[in-house]
Formats: structure tokens, C-alpha cells, sequence
């Protein structure tokens, strides 16, 4: 049994990601299904989100202020433990063929050496968004400044580019085309050892008018250099995937 965890930021295709992941067998427990800026819900399990965010409040950061989490206390660790054992022993006991668990929450990428001190051998999967569109995504759901959206756009993506090169795991570009988006998807999460006998039920949790911000232009975007260079670094690694 491993737990395979989505790595990206917010708003860059985590949901959509992880709700194909769970279409394909994986359990991810009691996740939220509905919100008003996801329809299909984000597909975070509300007891980890809590975690995280206890973490990086302890740690002086917030989900959009992010600081790395170097210290927790024996609450946190046993609130994480029990989450594991409930979430592994639901996929043991689901009668799947995939008996697999995982989870998503973009605080993890800032809190992952707490997260691996229990699961070491973790699997990764990360999805990755144009900043311009992600900002505005920001922007609607949360009134965040643009420029603000594009600087936390770089905070997650920076520490996306760390992982990659410390775990070297796929990534998949949200916006990609519907048909060469879902079988980048469905293709990679297959490569981690998970059954595709539910690959079309899995494909159809993708709707395109779901996809926020997919309508927004980016051709005469212009970005902050180091915003521009960590994208295209992104691109680059995904093309080579």
C-alpha cells in the first residue's frame, strides 16, 4: 500500500487532478465535493487542510504567506497519525484493487519533512498552472492583487521546482489541451502502480467549463523575470516527462 500525494499550488489544477486520482480508486476519505469555486469540490480531506494550517500558523506563516514548518508539537504528530491509520485502513478495507491512499492540500509542499516523518516512502504527482491565470483565479475567489497572485504564484512554484528536482516526479500543465490534459493524467497516475480498469470513469471527473480562468489570455502577459524563468523551467521539465 503506498499514499500518493498532488503536489502544486492553489488554483493551478490540484482539484481536478486529485478528483481523476480518486476516480481511478484511490481513497482519500471524507473530501470536500462542492464549494462555490469548485463545483466538483476541491478534494481536500478538511482534517489535514486543519493540520496544515495549525502547522503553519505554529510556524509564523500562513497558506498565503507560506514559511517552511521546522517545528511541530506531539498534537500534531498524533492528530497526523491517526489520520494516516483512518485513511490507510479505509483503502485496506475498500475491497479495491487498488488499495492505495493519497491526498492533497498545497500547505503540504511547506510541511512535507512533518508529513514524511510518517510516510517515507511517499509518491508524488504535481500539476502546475500559467501564473497569469492562476493570479486572476486568486483575484476572483479572494480580491488578491495581481501582483500579489503572481508573487505567491512564485513562492509555491519555487519550492514545486525543489521537489521535482530532490524527488524527480511527473507533473502535468492544467492547461492543456482537455484530450492531451486527461491522458498526461491518466497516463502518469498509471505509472505510479495504479490500476486503470476505471480510467474513463476517472476522465469524466474533467469538465471544461469547470477549468477557471481557461479563457483568459496570455499572449501579451508580461511577467516578472523570475516569475517568467520559473515557468518556463516548468514547461521545460514537463515537455521532458
Amino acid at each position: 500500500m503506498s499514499c500518493i500525494c498532488v503536489i502544486g499550488m492553489h488554483r493551478s489544477g490540484t482539484s481536478c487532478l486529485t478528483g481523476i486520482m480518486q476516480g481511478l480508486g484511490i481513497e482519500l476519505g471524507e473530501v470536500f465535493t462542492e464549494n462555490e469555486y469548485n463545483k466538483k469540490g476541491n478534494r481536500e480531506n478538511g482534517r489535514i487542510v486543519y493540520l496544515n494550517d495549525a502547522l503553519l500558523t505554529s510556524n509564523g506563516g500562513a497558506w498565503n504567506d507560506p514559511v517552511d514548518v521546522t517545528e511541530w508539537h506531539e498534537g500534531h504528530t498524533d492528530e497526523r497519525d491517526a489520520i494516516i491509520a483512518e485513511l490507510s485502513g479505509r483503502a485496506a478495507s475498500a475491497g479495491r484493487a487498488t488499495s492505495d491512499w493519497g491526498f492533497k492540500d498545497p500547505r503540504t509542499m511547506f510541511a512535507l519533512d512533518f508529513w514524511q516523518g510518517a510516510i517515507p516512502d511517499m509518491k508524488f504527482i504535481g500539476t502546475f498552472r500559467h501564473p497569469y491565470r492562476v493570479a486572476r483565479s486568486l483575484n476572483n475567489r479572494d480580491n488578491t492583487p495581481l501582483d500579489v497572485g503572481m508573487k505567491l504564484w512564485l513562492r509555491y512554484n519555487l519550492r514545486l521546482i525543489e521537489l521535482l528536482h530532490q524527488y524527480n516526479f511527473d507533473i502535468v500543465d492544467f492547461d492543456a489541451e482537455p484530450e492531451t490534459y486527461l491522458n498526461d493524467v491518466i497516463g502518469k497516475l498509471v505509472a505510479l502502480g495504479i490500476e486503470a480498469d476505471r480510467a474513463e470513469e476517472a476522465r469524466s471527473f474533467f469538465d471544461t467549463s469547470l477549468r477557471n480562468q481557461a479563457s483568459a489570455s496570455t499572449a501579451e502577459v508580461e511577467m516578472p523575470p523570475e516569475v517568467a524563468d520559473v515557468y518556463q523551467q516548468l514547461q521545460e521539465y514537463h515537455r521532458r516527462g
